[in-house]
């Protein structure tokens, strides 16, 4: 018979399940023990530590009784995964987790965090879902940016059954990522949530160490002195160019000129700005012309860059003051182009009149909505 355990992550985890097949087991192997070896030494269970194969191990079993033990929950361990799909294996977890079988998983109806870990490493495993198993970082890269955003859609709805399900998506993106990381040794999910948890804790010194915070302005200041520290981030500079450049390009602006400001480059007075705008379309007005695409380019470049600067003046979200604004342009379309087309009209073919008095009734009917 073979059993696998999962050792749990502390001393006194073990459960007297788990101590009882290990103590009528004739061979035990041990994998990434941690803390719980000195459970075994103290239970004077002889154990080898070593690594094998699910078919190395099934074959052990098959005349003698063997218990296959893992640090940590069972469930973090790939061969562990494949034993328990295996039948006759019987799985205790000292980290509170009873392995389930496909039917099992199909019949129910309320799912664990743990659950949801399984059910992604068997889609993972040689006998789960092609799809899956086939799936890189690289490949999947672009399904995390449309999660998020769909998350975002919901959140911006204020539709709690659509934002449940965007959350578990992206959740399962962050997971689906650490999994192909723990298949390739070099973390898995309980380094993630360690992690972040970790974060949590060090970076919230107003909560878990000696400094304070007044408000909540207070808490982000120690948040930020925090993270800097921890990124070894020794000035402002290593701050704004540690902003990912895959961010939409104005979310960047805003994050970099947010830091900047943060760094004493701090030319936020409504004066400044006023400047700064007049001159940049002073300097698009230039580019135009010219003609030279180029300098037109970088003009522009440099008058939106003045307007993310206003933004932060004004305490004004540019990234949501923009989605808005083109929510409104496309609502003030679509009444005018119904508008148009309900009088048999084309909308190629109206006149300046036309065009403007179709304008400002589109833009009547849509804020009087």
């Amino acid at each position: 018979m073979l059993t696998v355990i999962g050792l749990g992550n502390e001393r006194g985890d073990l459960t007297l399940s788990a101590l009882k097949a290990l103590k009528n087991a004739d061979r035990i192997y041990v994998k990434n023990g941690g803390a719980a070896l000195a459970d075994l030494a103290e239970e004077k269970i002889g154990f080898e530590e070593c690594e094998l194969s699910a078919e190395e191990l099934i074959g052990a079993a098959r005349q003698k009784e063997v218990c296959y033990c893992v640090g940590g929950s069972a469930l973090s361990d790939k061969t562990a995964c494949a034993l328990m799909r295996e039948a006759g294996v019987y799985a205790i977890d000292c980290c509170s987790y009873k392995t389930l079988s496909d039917e099992e998983l199909v019949k129910k109806e309320r799912f664990s965090f743990q659950d949801f870990l399984y059910i992604l490493k068997r889609l993972r495993a040689p006998d789960g879902c092609p799809w899956d198993r086939a799936q890189t970082h690289g490949s999947i890269r672009i399904n995390m940016i449309e999660e998020a955003y769909e998350l975002v859609d919901a959140i911006d709805l204020d539709d709690p059954e659509k934002m449940c399900e965007e959350a578990g998506d992206v959740l399962m993106q962050a997971v689906f990522h650490a999994l192909i990381e723990e298949e390739r040794g070099r973390f898995g999910t309980d380094d993630v949530i360690s992690g972040v948890s970790k974060k949590l804790v060090t970076r919230h010194t107003h909560v878990f160490g000696g400094d304070s915070a007044k408000g909540a302005d207070g808490a982000l200041s120690v948040w930020d002195k925090n993270k800097m520290t921890e990124k070894h981030q020794t000035t402002y500079s290593d701050a704004v160019n540690d902003v990912p450049e895959c961010f939409p390009a104005l979310l960047r602006a805003q994050k970099i000129v947010k830091r900047t400001a943060k760094g004493g480059w701090n030319f936020q007075s409504a004066e400044n700005c006023e400047k700064m705008f007049g001159e940049g379309a002073a300097a698009l007005s230039t580019a135009v012309g010219s003609g030279d695409r180029e300098e037109m380019q970088g003009a522009f470049g440099e008058l939106l860059m003045s307007l993310a600067h206003t933004a932060y003046m004004l305490g004004v979200d540019g990234e949501q003051a923009l989605l808005d604004a083109v929510k409104k342009t496309a609502a003030r379309y679509t009444e005018w182009e119904k508008l148009v087309l309900a009088d048999g009209k084309d909308v190629h073919a109206l006149s300046p009149e036309e065009r403007s008095a179709y304008c400002k009734k589109a833009e009547e009917n849509v804020f009087k909505a």
